[in-house]
């Protein structure tokens, strides 16, 4: 994983040591399958997207598998930001003097400054995605520290609120170093309903699958999206998503300002 992790900061420095601003991103799906990969003794990184956007000057998203018995570190040096999303576990958290063992849906996100390490103690690889990022504005360390700073949220911990689509788990919405606001819950929708009619928003959004079968309108097109996929959907993209499986679709919805 030394391998990957030295590909992934020459990703993010390439562009700083060019002089050139990375391309924005498009709204689309990101399909897991298409994506680049590279593998090394300890796991597999698939590129699935890297870029910018109107609040971020660096945005990539990898999908990780860590191989049984593998461990990898990761420092969020200033000024980037790291998000990860567990999808398949267990895994072994350690984050800053706190240890977990979190599983599937589990999230940690770990601000500049500190270090994360990921031991697969489970039977089988592991499964995780990793969102690196920095904001367009200067970074502010005391929001992120008055906000708590890093941490790390168990999918067992957040209640589950039914709907008559299916229902909902509110992870958390709150700041930090990079964002005024990170916003993200979970939805569970049912076979055949759509999340809600078409609609915009200012707030860039991510819909990353877990499991299911989706139709997304993005602008006046539709896409099919997954389980492993990434939507993205820039400022004021109109959308919406539909259930066409015959499971329930299970998707993270990440928005930031």
């Amino acid at each position: 994983m030394k391998l990957i992790i030295s590909l992934l900061s020459f990703f993010f420095c390439a562009g700083a040591f060019l002089q050139k601003q990375p391309l924005p991103l498009i709204a689309k799906v990101y399909s897991l399958d298409k994506a680049g990969s590279v593998s090394d003794g300890e796991g597999t990184t698939k590129f699935i997207f890297n870029g910018s956007g109107s609040i971020l000057a660096e945005h990539m998203i990898t999908a990780i598998t860590l191989f049984k018995g593998k461990m990898s570190t990761y420092s969020s040096k200033f000024p980037l930001e790291r998000f990860f999303i567990i999808k398949n576990g267990p895994v072994k958290i350690t984050l800053r003097d706190s240890s977990a063992i979190l599983d599937r849906g589990s999230v940690i996100c770990v601000l500049p400054g500190d270090n994360i390490r990921i031991e697969n103690t489970g039977p089988t690889d592991a499964q995780f995605y990793e969102m690196t990022y920095r904001s367009i504005k200067l970074p502010d360390a005391e929001r992120g520290k008055k906000a708590g700073g890093s941490f790390m949220i168990n999918w067992k911990d957040i209640f589950f609120k039914p709907t008559d689509k299916g229902g909902t788990r509110q992870f958390f919405d709150r700041q930090t170093t990079m964002f005024n606001r990170f916003d993200i819950h979970v939805t569970q929708l049912n076979e055949g309903f759509k999340s809600h009619d078409p609609h915009t928003h200012v707030n860039e959004e991510i819909i990353l699958m877990l499991d299911g079968n989706a139709e997304m309108q993005i602008g006046t097109d539709h896409q099919k999206a997954n389980a492993g996929d990434v939507v993205l959907l820039n400022s004021m993209v109109l959308h919406n998503l539909t259930n066409i499986g015959k499971t329930p679709c299970l998707y993270f919805a990440i928005q930031w300002n």
